[in-house]
C-alpha cells in the first residue's frame, strides 16, 4: 500500500478504535463484530478491517473468519494469502465449518499459496464430517474419479456414516454391472458375504464402493441386506 493509503487506514482504524472503546465500556462485543459487517456491506473494508482485527486477536471466531477474506479478496488490503490462511486456521480451530471449507479451497487452488491436495482434503473432510453440504459434495466427487495421492484417504473416508450406507451380498454369487440396470454389462462377480459401501442410489440399483480398490459398480438391491 502507498503512504497516502497507510494514513488513510490509520484514520480509519483510529475513529474505529474510539468506536470500540464505547462498544466495549458498554460490553457489546457483539455488537463490534455487526457494525464491521454494516461497514462491510457499505464497501467500507477498512473499517471493517479496524473492527474485525481487535476482535479476532481475543478470539472472535466470526471475525477471523471474515477477517480471512478480506486478505483473500484483497479488500482495502494488499492480497495475502497466507495472512487468510493464518485467521482461517484459528476460526476452524474454534469449529467454525465455513473456515474448514475456505482452508480446502486454499490449498485446493493453490493461489497465492502452494496446493497440497492432501491438506485441502483434511479440511474438506473435516467440514464434511460438521455437516457442510458442499464439502460432503466435493468428497463424493473425489470417489467417484479416486487420485492417487487421496486413495488412503478416500478408503478412511468411505468409513464415515454420513457417506455410505453398509451392505453385505445375500446371494450365493452376485453380478456388479457398469450402470444400474440388467442392460448394463457385467463387470465384476463377488460371493455371498461380501461387504460393500454404497454411496449413490438409483431407483432399486445401488452404486457400490469396494473399500480394497475403491472400484465401483452397481448391485441391485435386493440382493443385499443392509447393516451396521
Amino acid at each position: 500500500m502507498t503512504i497516502r493509503s497507510n494514513n488513510i487506514l490509520i484514520t480509519i482504524c483510529y475513529r474505529s478504535l474510539l468506536l470500540l472503546i464505547l462498544i466495549n465500556s458498554r460490553n457489546l462485543h457483539g455488537g463490534a463484530f455487526e457494525l464491521g459487517m454494516s461497514s462491510l456491506n457499505d464497501g467500507d473494508f477498512a473499517e471493517a478491517f479496524c473492527l474485525w482485527r481487535p476482535l479476532a486477536m481475543q478470539g472472535h471466531v466470526e471475525a477471523a473468519y471474515h477477517l480471512g477474506w478480506l486478505y483473500a479478496n484483497g479488500n482495502g488490503l494488499r492480497v495475502d494469502i497466507d495472512k487468510a490462511v493464518y485467521w482461517w486456521k484459528r476460526s476452524a480451530a474454534q469449529g467454525h465449518n465455513e473456515a474448514m471449507f475456505a482452508l480446502a479451497l486454499a490449498y485446493t487452488n493453490g493461489k497465492g499459496i502452494k496446493k497440497n491436495h492432501q491438506e485441502a482434503f483434511k479440511w474438506y473432510r473435516t467440514a464434511a464430517e460438521r455437516g457442510h453440504a458442499d464439502a460432503r459434495e466435493i468428497i463424493k466427487s473425489k470417489l467417484l474419479k479416486p487420485e492417487k495421492v487421496l486413495i488412503n484417504q478416500l478408503k478412511t473416508v468411505l468409513q464415515s456414516d454420513w457417506l455410505s450406507e453398509r451392505r453385505v451380498v445375500e446371494a450365493d454369487v452376485v453380478n456388479l454391472r457398469a450402470g444400474p440396470g440388467r442392460e448394463h454389462p457385467v463387470v465384476k462377480r463377488i460371493e455371498a458375504g461380501a461387504r460393500l459401501f454404497i454411496i449413490d442410489r438409483k431407483e432399486k440399483w445401488l452404486l457400490a464402493v469396494d473399500p480394497e480398490d475403491l472400484s465401483q459398480a452397481w448391485i441391485a438391491d435386493w440382493l443385499t441386506t443392509r447393516t451396521e
